[in-house]
């Protein structure tokens, strides 16, 4: 449905989430471009009924992101490229799949792939931040994330506030259709970064483990978690 909607839409590419030839992957630059505003009375007519109130901001973010999901869906081959929205506005994928919709700025992106192929899939995007936003985020996401942080790396603090951020954010986003449980960014700690190799390891409250995938690129931080299974610390 949504795909009809963002004319002349240009993908941005290649992948910076880093995902595995597993993942179908579509994103979008200049997403006010491809969804100008004030959006017509028959687009936001195909909003779901949460979203025809909220600010058009919010509603143009919904629709670049569920335009890449079709696209993406379209490349995997799913028999549906319908995405439904629960309860909680998180996306529900068509059955046997798994997905990750992110948007920030001007850009949108989405992954999907085979539920049989892979356990879950998380992708994050953000806009680096100011360094008020950075002192912020120090203070309300990090536990002991800025044992991490070396000038010596040659990335700014903002640049690896935002990082931090955006890493926890693709666990989140990974994990809760499998454990439906709501984290806390206290919850997750990301314990290893190296910004050359792209690669960082996280854990959950002592429980889950893994590893993502990074990439910084024209003002943005792109993150992503990858499951081939769900693996706990115990294993």
């Amino acid at each position: 449905m949504y795909r009809q909607i963002a004319r002349g839409a240009q993908p941005a590419q290649p992948n910076p989430h880093g995902l595995s030839q597993r993942v179908c992957y579509h994103s979008l630059h200049n997403t006010d471009a491809a969804f100008t505003l004030p959006l017509s009375p028959v687009t936001r007519s195909r909003l779901p009924q949460a979203l025809r109130y909220a600010t058009q901001k919010r509603q143009r973010e919904f629709l670049a992101g569920r335009w890449c999901a079709e696209e993406a869906l379209q490349c995997l081959g799913a028999g549906s490229t319908h995405i439904a929205m629960a309860e909680d506005r998180a996306p529900i994928w068509p059955d046997g799949v798994v997905g990750s919709i992110t948007h920030t700025g001007d850009f949108a992106a989405a992954a999907v792939a085979w539920a049989a192929d892979i356990a879950g899939v998380g992708i994050d995007s953000e806009q680096i931040i100011d360094p008020a936003a950075a002192r912020d985020i120090a203070d309300v996401c990090m536990v002991d994330e800025a044992t991490l942080f070396k000038p010596a790396h040659g990335r700014s603090f903002c640049e690896f506030c935002t990082f931090v951020f955006s890493a926890k954010e693709a666990v989140f986003k990974c994990l809760f259709p499998l454990t439906r449980k709501f984290l806390e960014f206290s919850d997750v700690r990301i314990t290893s970064l190296d910004w050359n190799r792209r690669y960082f390891t996280w854990t959950t409250a002592s429980e889950y483990i893994g590893t993502g995938r990074l990439s910084l690129a024209d003002g943005f931080v792109h993150t992503s978690v990858e499951l081939s299974s769900l693996t706990t610390i115990a294993e």
